[in-house]
């Protein structure tokens, strides 16, 4: 069963998730539940760069309310994690969009290595 939620997101967060390609408010909605969705599933409070980071705080003046559908059971369990880590559900969504963030960026440049490594080194002209 999906459930409809509205969170306000601070604007780097959302920025970041967001990136460039992305402008629709529906494809920003999207990637907040795959951004919440991945974050739960890389469920590992040991994992360097998982858990809340206590330096990291509300002073985002630029906030943009989302409105998304997710699982149910899904947030239920987003708001559960929230509240063990001692943090309110918004506070963990901003840390889930970031996180989101840098596995797309990590992903990226895990493919520019790649596409590298497949493409013969340029000839040095003399």
């Amino acid at each position: 069963m999906k459930l409809s939620v509205i969170l306000d997101f601070g604007g780097f967060p959302l920025e970041a998730l967001a990136g460039e390609e992305v402008r629709r408010s529906d494809d920003i909605a999207e990637r907040v539940e795959r951004a919440i969705r991945c974050y739960m599933n890389d469920r590992d409070p040991d994992r360097p760069g998982w858990s809340y980071p206590r330096f990291l705080t509300r002073r985002d003046v630029g906030e943009v309310r989302v409105k998304f559908s997710i699982d149910a059971g899904l947030w239920a369990d987003f708001e559960a994690e929230a509240e063990r880590q001692g943090v309110s559900t918004r506070q963990l969504a901003d840390h889930a969009a970031l996180y989101y963030a840098a596995e797309l960026n990590a992903g990226r440049i895990t493919e520019r290595i790649l596409d590298d490594l497949e493409d013969p080194p340029a000839q040095a002209e003399d």
